[in-house]
């Protein structure tokens, strides 16, 4: 609980937080490379923490994970320049893949299938208080403080957590033989980061067309393949592809990665309207990410005591149903609309991402035997944060996009995101740089409620039956080799 309360806290007090960093050093160009470096490294590291945590034991993955998660914490607090950052999130992002992943992989050992649906109510107590703590906090003390003390918060939770895990976790691992699949870890991280180089920077520095952006995406497609050829071949792969064979799995992952793009598009994105197109502070774009926060825990405790009797796809659907509704709503908002509009969105989008959530993270988790629940576990990681870098990433490039193609090429909006500079910038200039912001975020919010609509799709391919008929036996499923 204190691992999965170190993780809300990073993603919504660090969101609130960005805006001013980036408008404070400038480089609003790379605002999503901020983002999608965090998310590019904890998510090509999920599956081998998985890995890791199944052959080694959780504790002592976990506690490494942590450190790490701490050591690029206080290193971003520390960063003099947004290259600076962007690299420290980065490192900060390697840790991450194991905190929340191998966190949710022990209650998996620890409580059993119904139990777990029971005590969702806990568990979401703790993202309902770090969630609605964390963009309000991170807002003040952007504003009282410094946004560098945001990263410094997350130290004593860290250390708290490793403390209390140490000191009372007890686990038995049966010791063997390990081999590491580095190569699938270096292939996918090289096929991600190209993809994300040619998305983000190829078309502003050369364009789509050019033969060097051309051969990143070449590049990306040719690392992709040697990462499957991989885990094809290797005796101990980072993600079993045999595991996809379960439809249950395999339609989680579709489903995780549209959780994973709604999420953290949204947090990126929505406090960037609050700063930069309504003029607001830190604060009130915490404010803007508070309901969706508010809405998931609720939507995830009603979902727990429910999931039992209706089963996965019902769930599914009446999650997909209310992001559609929160996404359509978010669609129609320009610079008059009112904050509560915006709430009401929000808090919507959060509810039904708690019931969408639910059954692609239980589904994988009791699919599977012990030893492969780690990596079952961590898939939903993967597929949530490989969905949020991508679709950050891409929407960042929209964005810069249609802010060349309203204000001109080397004009840069850093001054929206930074109060010093907009009281200093006349009425006229502060006018064109806000229409442009407004017109990129339009479109972003449009793409995600496309986005959203698909989700039902993917709701309608979750097989039916309760969550009992889909649980791993022994005598009826064979177990894959680890």
């Amino acid at each position: 609980m204190l691992g999965m309360f170190l993780a809300a806290i990073e993603a919504t007090a660090v969101a609130a937080a960005v805006p001013t960093a980036v408008g404070e050093m400038g480089g609003v160009e790379r605002y999503s490379w901020v983002f999608s470096a965090y998310l590019l490294t904890s998510t090509t590291t999920v599956p081998l923490y998985g890995k890791l945590a199944d052959l080694y034991g959780r504790k002592r993955i976990y506690q490494i994970s942590v450190g790490l998660f701490m050591l690029g914490s206080a290193l971003s607090g520390l960063a003099q320049s947004i290259e600076q950052l962007i690299l420290f999130r980065a490192l900060q992002g390697i840790g991450a893949g194991g905190v929340m992943p191998v966190a949710i992989t022990m209650t998996g050992d620890i409580f059993t299938l119904e139990e777990r649906a029971r005590f969702q109510w806990l568990f979401s107590g703790v993202w309902a208080v770090a969630s609605l703590a964390g963009p309000l906090l991170g807002g003040w003390i952007t504003d009282a403080l410094s946004w560098r003390w945001i990263f410094f918060l997350c130290i004593p939770f860290g250390i708290a957590s490793a403390l209390v895990l140490q000191l009372f976790f007890r686990e038995s691992t049966e010791r063997r033989q390990h081999g590491l699949d580095i190569l699938g870890t270096v292939s996918l991280t090289a096929a991600v980061t190209l993809l994300l180089l040619g998305t983000i920077e190829g078309p502003g520095a050369w364009g789509w067309t050019d033969p060097r952006t051309i051969a990143m995406f070449v590049g990306a497609a040719a690392a992709l393949a040697v990462f499957f050829w991989q885990e094809r071949r290797a005796p101990e792969p980072m993600l079993p592809l045999d595991l996809f064979k379960n439809r249950v799995i395999a339609v989680s992952s579709f489903g995780n990665t549209l959780v994973g793009i709604l999420l953290f598009s949204l947090t990126a994105y929505v406090p960037m309207f609050a700063q930069g197109v309504q003029g607001g502070t830190a604060t009130d774009a915490g404010k803007l990410l508070t309901p969706i926060l508010i809405g998931w825990p609720i939507s995830s405790t009603l979902g727990g005591r429910i999931m039992l009797r209706v089963g996965y796809r019902k769930m599914a659907i009446m999650g997909a149903v209310m992001l559609i509704a929160g996404g359509a709503l978010l669609a129609t908002i320009d610079a008059d609309t009112s904050r509560l509009v915006i709430a009401t969105s929000m808090f919507i989008i959060g509810f039904g991402l708690g019931f969408t959530s639910m059954p692609y993270m239980l589904g994988p988790q009791n699919a599977v035997p012990w030893g492969l629940r780690g990596v079952a576990t961590s898939s939903v990681q993967f597929f949530r944060t490989m969905g949020g870098a991508i679709c950050v990433a891409a929407l960042g490039a929209l964005l810069n996009a249609r802010l060349e193609a309203r204000v001109g090429p080397g004009v840069s909006p850093n001054t929206l995101l930074d109060p010093a500079l907009r009281v200093r910038t006349s009425p006229e200039t502060l006018a064109t740089l806000t229409a442009g912001l407004l017109d990129g975020l339009q479109a972003i919010y449009l793409v995600l409620a496309v986005i959203a609509a698909v989700g039902l799709v993917i709701a309608f391919f979750v097989p039916r039956g309760t969550p009992e008929a889909h649980t791993y036996r022994r005598d009826e499923v064979p177990e894959i080799a680890p």
